[in-house]
């Protein structure tokens, strides 16, 4: 039920990689919840720059609940694309499956903590060692995740203010909006989060001191959020959007500004506050759950792509998933990704659990 998170590294120095190239990450250093090794995708394209650019990013791509990094690597639509032509590699983590149904950690108190010990903690550990390893640009690291992975990418911004430029939070919740809950997982008795109980009930100053507590001790800079959302999303409620604005606007100290109808594209809202750098949402009117990837949106407002220089010739791109893949023999496990627009993985659920619509772009064993 909820699902994947990319993390992006702008890199500084020059350095060089084949087509296609995969390797594993065995030991990246601090991973106190001991998530699994990641695989490491090189882009195409051999760069060598000066020591001045540092427009270059490394996504860490985590998968949905139910699969693995290295599944999620034929999920990701044409971000790779993307790491070909502006030349950044991809990490594709996978999550402790002891928590079950393989979802990230967004509940508990060392992953809702600064160096805490949970989840959080890994994840910030990873992009420590890939801003050693590809001589990376610490001012400028990005995340991008969807349900699961947009419930953490919150969870980061508030834990791991310090590490994080900006996120991109597709069909998630606020931080800490799934604390006190025994797990964040679709298994979890208390769904007051998911289901949008909480975001009608919480006021705007609790998510505020919810994001801050985290991380008490730190008064720097905070990350830039973009919050995307469908309208009809069977799964995590629209209700959570408006949490999510209320928790960064209040973060940020940024007010409301303006809506601007079909942008990026059809059907879509873009919800501004403030001059548009700090804080954006996205409405997607009758959007499902996980609505497609905009890359180009999301990377210009990072900063990260400018309208010459796109991995998709200029049109904004989905990531999503789609129906047609073979199943091979295979099996998708519950709450796993099971077809949608560009899913080439099992289309066959495991016993108990069928493959259900939820959108073109993702169905989903259930």
């Amino acid at each position: 039920m909820y699902f994947e998170l990319a993390i992006l590294v702008a890199t500084a120095l020059a350095w060089s990689a084949s087509a296609g190239t995969t390797t594993t990450v065995s030991n990246w250093g601090d991973n106190p919840s001991n998530l699994p090794p990641p695989p490491c995708l090189y882009p195409f394209q051999t760069r060598h720059e000066s020591p001045d650019r540092r427009w270059r990013a490394i996504p860490h791509q985590l998968h949905p609940c139910g699969g693995s990094g290295s599944q999620f690597m034929s999920e990701v639509g044409n971000l790779t694309t993307y790491a070909d032509n502006l030349g950044f590699p991809i990490l594709f983590p996978t999550s402790n499956a002891e928590l079950g149904f393989n979802c990230w950690d967004c509940f508990s108190t060392k992953t809702l903590t600064h160096n805490g010990g949970g989840d959080s903690e890994g994840i910030a550990g990873m992009v420590s060692w890939a801003l050693n390893q590809f001589k990376g640009d610490a001012t400028r690291v990005f995340a991008v995740g969807a349900s699961s992975g947009a419930m953490i990418g919150n969870v980061l911004a508030a834990t791991y203010p310090n590490v994080f430029a900006g996120i991109a939070a597709w069909s998630g919740v606020p931080s800490s909006c799934w604390a006190n809950a025994t797990s964040s997982t679709p298994s979890t008795p208390d769904q007051t989060c998911p289901n949008g109980t909480k975001a009608r009930t919480f006021s705007q100053a609790q998510w505020v001191n919810l994001a801050l507590s985290s991380d008490p001790g730190y008064s720097g800079t905070r990350p830039k959020m973009l919050l995307t959302h469908g309208t009809a999303d069977p799964l995590v409620s629209i209700l959570n959007l408006n949490a999510e604005l209320a928790q960064w606007s209040g973060v940020l100290g940024v007010s409301f500004s303006k809506n601007v109808t079909n942008d990026p594209t059809t059907n879509w809202k873009r919800i501004v506050y403030g001059d548009g750098t700090k804080l954006i949402g996205f409405e997607v009117e009758g959007g499902g759950h996980i609505p497609p990837f905009q890359w180009d949106a999301t990377l210009e407002f990072f900063g990260l792509l400018n309208s010459t220089s796109n991995g998709s010739g200029g049109s904004s791109s989905s990531g999503g998933s789609s129906g047609g893949g073979s199943t091979g023999g295979c099996s998708t496990a519950q709450f796993g990704q099971c077809g949608g627009t560009g899913f080439t993985g099992c289309t066959a659920c495991a016993s108990g659990s069928t493959c259900q619509f939820s959108n073109p772009y993702y169905s989903q064993c259930l």
